[in-house]
């Protein structure tokens, strides 16, 4: 596998212990999209929970398709990406609208679809290449 070129979703969300420690406020959710991307869409959505689905591109043209939850634990789920990908999103969220940077776990569609139910834990410090290699250690180890 080319951890590279290897595309899925990133399912992003606060501690077990802190479900509510993002003070995910939807609203100022999408605001924050609006001022950090370059192009933004987002709209609230009520389905099994209340969530706002968006779609964003960075100024160096990587679309980010997703969602944010703040039913259980505070979350945002990116669809399609890749690892390095990711990390420019997540660099974003950990160091400009979380409270603190050291509240993110992660999980990914293969561990969910494996049963997986480890938190893993993005780095509280660290540039986007930290991130995109915790991201790569990841699916190698769900992937062996």
């Amino acid at each position: 596998m080319e951890l590279d070129e290897y595309r899925t979703a990133y399912l992003l969300y606060a501690p077990a212990e802190n479900p509510a420690g993002w003070r995910l406020d939807l609203t100022a959710f999408g605001a924050a999209l609006e001022t950090a991307f370059a192009e933004v869409r987002h709209e609230t959505r009520q389905g099994r929970q209340f969530r706002l689905s968006f779609w964003a591109t960075a100024e160096e043209g990587i679309e980010f398709t997703g969602f944010a939850s703040n039913e259980g634990r505070d979350t945002v789920l990116l669809d399609d990406n890749t690892a390095d990908e990711a990390a420019v999103f997540i660099a974003w969220l950990r160091d400009v609208f979380l409270p603190a940077p050291d509240l993110i776990r992660f999980s990914s569609e293969p561990a969910v679809e494996e049963g997986i139910e480890t938190d893993w834990r993005l780095p509280a410090h660290g540039d986007r290449s930290c991130i995109a290699g915790v991201l790569k250690r990841h699916v190698r180890a769900v992937h062996t």
